[in-house]
């Protein structure tokens, strides 16, 4: 079934491609071919003498996740990640993002079954690269960067990767349950509501895999993963911050083009020298990779995708009791709305998750932690 399932998808991507797509899909098609012709059953490498200690202690804790998912998540694990797939690169696939010099609107690419995305995905690397390239030469920013694990949704059968088995325990628990929340629930074309309805799962369902089996040992682990989460969340701060100050200047339409550019500039490195100035409250280095040149329109606008919503998710769970199974129909029901529709109740319940924060007086101390870095737009057209 799964094999006709791979043999009529790669036909309809053929029939409706041009050439330079044409070539896109065929390097899918062969890639998520090789990961299906390559997993080995997971019990078979477990129960394999020549596999390492290492390999198979993780390979039976994955398991042992993937029954908490069914169990206590309510997430539909069937026959994914029952395979394993040992590959010779750090990342299984590389997503290319590209935008205008001078617009914080990300290029789209459209698909068969899943709809419109902001990014293009590639198996080699040096094809991610090239396909930068040729938008780098008609002046477009891009940003191009490795990811370890995808979901097919449910039309393949997902392996385990080696590109990620090894992270930590909360990492992998919570890359585990993103990736099997998409099967659960998928808006074609909405990556926001996709990746932030995914990024609740994850998170809340690692949170509830570390307590329910932690040891010492894994309550330091934890707490080592919550810290480098209130250090992502920061730095997605800040950066959201400089990307509505770059907005903001590429809206105020002044000035010839190369004066724009030089404006752009000026307000990119503002927000680089405000980085470097805060850089103890912003991951001590952890994020100058992100901060030196690759600090552009396709880096921001890649970060803005997979978190928008989290907080209108949290607050739906704790409105349906936690209760998994309803908290999931609930969110299918927000697919059946209009966009419109659907962005009110979004907004709505953000605003009373937000509410809901403050009458609790929550405070987290990390995240209190406050970065002044001002606005500069305005001041630069002065």
């Amino acid at each position: 079934m799964k094999s006709i399932k791979f043999f009529c998808l790669a036909l309809a991507c053929c029939l409706f491609s041009g050439c330079e797509s044409l070539r896109f899909y065929q390097q899918a098609i062969f890639g998520q071919g090789e990961l299906l012709l390559r997993g080995t059953p997971t019990n078979s490498v477990i129960s394999d003498p020549a596999t390492s200690a290492q390999l198979r202690a993780r390979l039976q804790t994955i398991q042992s996740m993937l029954q908490f998912a069914e169990d206590e998540l309510q997430l539909v694990v069937a026959d994914r990640y029952q395979r394993y797939v040992h590959l010779e690169r750090d990342y299984v696939v590389w997503n290319v993002f590209a935008a205008p010099p001078l617009s914080m609107l990300s290029e789209q690419w459209c698909y068969p079954l899943i709809g419109c995305a902001p990014y293009r995905g590639f198996f080699d690397e040096a094809d991610a690269r090239a396909f930068a390239a040729r938008y780098e030469q008609n002046g477009f920013d891009t940003y191009v960067g490795g990811v370890a694990a995808y979901s097919t949704l449910g039309w393949f059968d997902d392996p385990l990767l080696s590109s990620f088995v090894f992270y930590s325990e909360p990492a992998l628990a919570n890359l585990l349950f993103h990736e099997l929340a998409h099967s659960e629930v998928w808006l074609n074309g909405d990556v926001a509501f996709n990746e932030s309805f995914a990024s609740f799962v994850g998170a809340k369902g690692a949170r509830t895999w570390l307590s329910a089996v932690a040891d010492d040992d894994d309550t330091k682990r934890y707490a080592r993963w919550r810290r480098g989460q209130a250090e992502w969340a920061r730095f997605k701060t800040f950066v959201l911050a400089a990307k509505a100050d770059l907005a903001n200047l590429y809206q105020q339409q002044s000035g010839g083009r190369d004066e724009r550019m030089r404006q752009r500039d000026e307000l990119r490195a503002h927000w680089q020298d405000c980085y470097s100035a805060n850089i103890g409250h912003l991951g001590n280095g952890r994020f100058d990779a992100l901060m030196g040149e690759r600090f552009n329109n396709a880096l921001l606008l890649s970060l803005g995708t997979y978190a928008d919503w989290v907080s209108a998710f949290a607050q739906l769970f704790l409105e349906v009791n936690e209760d998994w199974p309803k908290f999931y129909d609930e969110v299918e029901a927000l697919t059946k709305l209009s966009a419109a529709h659907r962005l009110e109740q979004l907004q709505s319940l953000h605003r009373r998750g937000l509410l809901q924060q403050q009458n609790a007086h929550r405070t987290d101390h990390q995240n209190s932690q406050q970065v002044q870095c001002q606005a500069f737009a305005d001041h630069i057209l002065d």
